[in-house]
């Protein structure tokens, strides 16, 4: 870590954003001296700079408890994204900082959960964020967004069509999701991207720079590298002030309504029932004053509804709010209707019932495999699952102290009867091994009856396979193909550890 107070000629840039950054964790009560935080770190410019300027104020003035690093590996772009982990690892170090690391392959991600890379990504960052804070204990996660990041989004909704909420941009802090206890937080929002980058060259700190970041092949950044330069130039020279103060006057607009309309949504309420204190299987609402209710405050308390039925938002626009508002026309009768496949709409009389739609109750998503590290360390959060791999060679008795200490969770097989790469997921249809000590093939599902293992179970159980075949149903038996042998040289460790 540089000692930034030593470089008295550039202390200037560096007591500003400090400045900042206090004024702004202050000013929207960001997180308080006994606060744990989880710092998201790429390794890129504003997330370093954020870390530099929480050490550095805490050296100052204590205003967090501890801190630690956390990183996720995106896998995108092959040898960058490897040195980008190993810069931020050295950095831990080097500031003494515990650091939490997960690698996810967004693109498979992307792909199956059809969204772009750049929602993908930022879907599995907040998770991850998330696993991470719950690992730490921390109530808090800082990340590096700027007033440019601000700016940015609010131009990007504009363009991509958006209501009052949109407007609002990026909030200083936030639930990191609607019924969760970790806050969200900024403490650069309102700083500058320009006095970031002189903070970091004039002081001498080192960051990666992320190359995908200056590829025009998104429509963020062409909005960044192309329209916000142009209007700059041709238009209006502060347009990213312009469309950062439009973010504020439009939350604080937003806020009064959201109040107004929590208020109307407490009086038409009359009845919830659901799973858990926070999301409900059913919303009863009356229609008679909803219709009544100015429409801006019905859309707010249609999606406080739809939020409370835990249906993902992204789900929901203008458009399908709208299809709801129009249909308590039929106050009175008898109605039903699927709204995006996602909420089901009853009208009865002058009670409108909103549940989950069957379909997306029912739909179970299927867990992701996984490719195992070999040798490392592997976090599947799906399965609420690491596993940890090693390579050794057999010699003075380590196999024998192995097969002492070893549970059900551990296991050792010839490493060259393995074809990388192993994968892990749960049990498919058809799948069947030949489980250690038999001689043939036998069906996953009848090993399993044989086992007693309940069907509930059974979609939980880790299965790690080599090309689409179990090897190794953890917990239960390996594969006899992979078995040690006399021959046997080299081994690989396997290890399961339950989250």
């Amino acid at each position: 870590m540089i000692d930034m107070v030593k470089n008295k000629g550039y202390s200037w840039i560096m007591l500003l954003l400090q400045k900042q950054m206090i004024g702004t964790i202050r000013k929207f009560s960001l997180f308080d001296v006994n606060d744990r935080i989880v710092l998201g770190i790429s390794g890129g410019p504003d997330s370093v700079a954020l870390l530099n300027l929480l050490i550095q104020a805490n050296c100052i003035d204590t205003i967090y408890s501890k801190l630690y690093l956390a990183h996720l590996n995106h896998l995108l772009r092959e040898e960058e994204s490897e040195q980008d982990e190993q810069f931020v690892r050295n950095m831990a170090k080097e500031c003494n900082l515990p650091l939490i690391v997960e690698r996810s392959n967004i693109r498979k991600c992307a792909r199956k959960r059809k969204l772009s890379i750049e929602e993908a990504a930022r879907d599995e960052r907040y998770l991850f964020l998330r696993a991470a804070a719950k690992q730490s204990g921390a109530g808090v996660i800082a990340v590096g967004h700027t007033a440019d990041d601000n700016a940015e989004t609010v131009l990007h909704r504009i363009i991509r069509g958006t209501g009052v909420m949109g407007l609002n941009g990026m909030r200083p802090k936030r639930k990191i999701s609607p019924f969760s206890t970790i806050e969200l937080v900024r403490p650069l929002l309102l700083s500058w991207r320009k006095d970031i980058m002189t903070y970091l060259n004039k002081m001498n700190i080192s960051y990666r720079t992320d190359s995908t970041n200056l590829v025009r092949n998104t429509f963020r950044n062409r909005c960044r590298l192309e329209l916000i330069p142009l209007l700059e130039r041709n238009y209006n020279g502060n347009v990213k002030q312009s469309l950062v103060k439009l973010g504020e006057i439009s939350t604080q607009n937003y806020d009064f309504l959201k109040s107004q309309a929590d208020g109307v949504f407490k009086k038409i309420l009359l009845d919830k029932s659901g799973d858990t204190d926070n999301v409900f299987r059913e919303i009863v609402l009356d229609i008679t004053p909803l219709k009544k209710t100015p429409g801006i405050l019905q859309q707010i308390i249609i999606r406080e509804a739809v939020t409370e039925l835990g249906i993902p938002l992204k789900k929901f626009g203008h458009k399908q709010y709208n299809d709801i508002i129009d249909l308590l026309k039929f106050e009175g009768k008898s109605l039903n209707r699927t709204i995006n496949g996602y909420v089901n709409m009853r009208i009865n009389g002058n009670k409108l019932y909103l549940s989950r739609a069957k379909q997306y109750v029912d739909k179970k998503p299927g867990v992701e495999e996984a490719e195992l590290l070999i040798p490392g360390e592997t976090k599947l959060k799906e399965l609420k699952y690491t596993f940890k791999t090693e390579i050794r060679e057999i010699e003075n008795g380590f196999l024998e102290k192995f097969k002492q200490n070893k549970t059900e969770f551990d296991e050792a097989v010839d490493l060259k009867e393995i074809r990388m790469p192993l994968t892990v997921r749960t049990r498919r249809e058809g799948d069947k091994f030949c489980p250690l000590g038999s001689k043939g093939f036998k069906k996953l599902k009848d090993f399993f009856i044989d086992s007693k293992v309940s069907r509930m179970e059974r979609d939980k159980i880790p299965i790690v396979t080599m090309h689409g075949q179990p090897v190794w149903v953890v917990g239960y038996r390996i594969d006899d193909r992979i078995r040690i042998g006399a021959k046997t040289e080299k081994l690989l460790l396997m290890k399961a550890e339950r989250h």
